[in-house]
């Protein structure tokens, strides 16, 4: 029953991921609107995920993500439909998002009982 937060917390994890990968489906002719579907998404996130390892998980891919995309983009490896400046404003939203769902599901399994040395 120990870790019964952390399996929680994957679940959530993973709801959080079926989410964004909906919502970007469906609403990335909508940029505005589906950048205020991930604000209130990062905000919810927030209040599950404030740590300050989330904090600074969520803020460094949320910079660095679309930075590297923004070079991308710049040299022609790729291209958006409908970007603000090169990449979408919701790109930086969905990274720091992607960096907590990596965070949070990493932590639930590694949380996990220790598989003893003579079984593997």
């Amino acid at each position: 029953m120990r870790n019964m937060p952390k399996k929680k917390n994957a679940v959530i994890a993973l709801g959080v991921y079926v989410l964004c990968v909906v919502l970007v489906c469906f609403l990335w002719t909508k940029p505005m609107l589906l950048t205020g579907c991930y604000l209130v998404i990062s905000v919810f996130a927030f209040i599950r995920w404030h740590t300050a390892s989330d904090i600074i998980f969520y803020f460094v891919a949320f910079v660095l993500g679309p930075a590297g995309e923004l070079c991308a983009t710049v040299f022609g490896a790729w291209s958006y439909a409908q970007p603000f400046y090169l990449i979408p404003t919701w790109l930086p939203l969905l990274w720091g998002l992607a960096a907590l769902v990596v965070k949070n599901l990493s932590e639930a399994f590694l949380s996990s009982p220790e598989i003893p040395e003579s079984s593997r």
